[in-house]
C-alpha cells in the first residue's frame, strides 16, 4: 500500500478529515466509472425503511457506543 496507516493514525483529527475530503473529492470525479457493490442496494433499501420507523432510531451517543465495541 502506498500510504503508511500508522502515519495516518498520528495525524490530528482535523487533518484526517481534510484527507478524507480530498479522497472523496477524487473518487466523486470518477463516479460514473464506479459501480456500487450488489449488497449496497439492500443496505440503502433497509435504511430507507428505517426513516419511516422512528422507534428504531438511535441517538448519537448510542451509535458512538456501538462503534466502540
Amino acid at each position: 500500500m502506498l500510504v503508511d496507516t500508522q502515519k495516518i493514525d498520528e495525524l490530528p483529527l482535523s487533518t484526517k478529515v481534510e484527507l478524507m475530503e480530498i479522497v472523496m473529492s477524487a473518487l466523486s470525479k470518477n463516479a460514473a466509472e464506479f459501480e456500487s457493490p450488489a449488497w449496497h442496494e439492500g443496505i440503502l433499501e433497509s435504511r430507507a425503511h428505517e426513516v419511516h420507523e422512528p422507534d428504531t432510531w438511535k441517538t448519537f451517543d448510542q451509535v458512538r457506543a456501538a462503534l466502540k465495541k
